[in-house]
Parts: structure tokens; C-alpha cells; sequence
């Protein structure tokens, strides 16, 4: 499934949220809206991140462990 964790957009805040960066990296404008959302919700303008996907899953592993 195309979630926000697997989206070339999304940037991870902790490990169930993090930053739609969609507006910001399509506009070059780094003042444009970055709203917060679920690691799990997918919208029309998901792109795959490929390899990052899994770097993301082991931060988030790494951080649930030691907490």
C-alpha cells in the first residue's frame, strides 16, 4: 500500500508522524505549508522513495527500541 512512510515527500517528525514537504520541494519554496501527518495516510501525489523507505523503517525501529 502507498502510505506516507513510503512517499518521496514525507519527512519523518517520530515514529508514527512526520511532514508532508510535497509543496516545498515541488515550489522551491521553503516558507510553503509543511502540514503534519500520519505515517499511514496516502493522498494522489505519493512518490515512491525507494531505498528510503526501509533507512526510515530502521530509524523508527531503533527509536521504539530504546524508548
Amino acid at each position: 500500500m502507498n502510505t506516507c512512510l513510503k512517499c518521496k515527500y514525507y519527512k519523518i517528525h517520530d515514529a508514527k508522524t512526520g511532514f508532508c514537504r510535497v509543496e516545498v520541494l515541488r515550489s522551491g519554496n521553503h516558507a510553503a505549508e509543511k502540514p503534519l501527518v500520519q505515517s499511514e495516510n496516502n493522498c494522489q501525489q505519493w512518490v515512491d522513495c525507494g531505498q528510503t523507505y526501509y533507512i526510515r523503517l530502521g530509524w523508527i525501529k531503533n527509536i521504539t527500541e530504546t524508548t
